[in-house]
């Protein structure tokens, strides 16, 4: 589990290539739901699991337990 300053879906990303099961996005879904009124978390996990997509493309992993061979060292 991973909570601590994850904004966005390269944020994630990175907090699953370490180990984490999942993650915890409070701040990130309040601004949505803030932003949009009741929409707008619905809204802002749209967004992160766009990106979460995008960043596994650009690494060319088919499955979220191939991001540690392409982020880590």
């Amino acid at each position: 589990m991973m909570e601590l300053g994850l904004r966005g879906g390269p944020d994630i990303a990175r907090a699953m290539a370490v180990g984490a099961k999942f993650t915890m996005l409070g701040r990130t879904i309040m601004y949505g739901t803030a932003a949009l009124g009741s929409r707008g978390g619905d809204h802002t996990i749209a967004i992160l699991n766009r990106q979460l997509q995008q960043v596994m493309e650009q690494l060319c992993c088919q499955r979220i337990q191939e991001l540690p061979n392409h982020l880590l060292p």
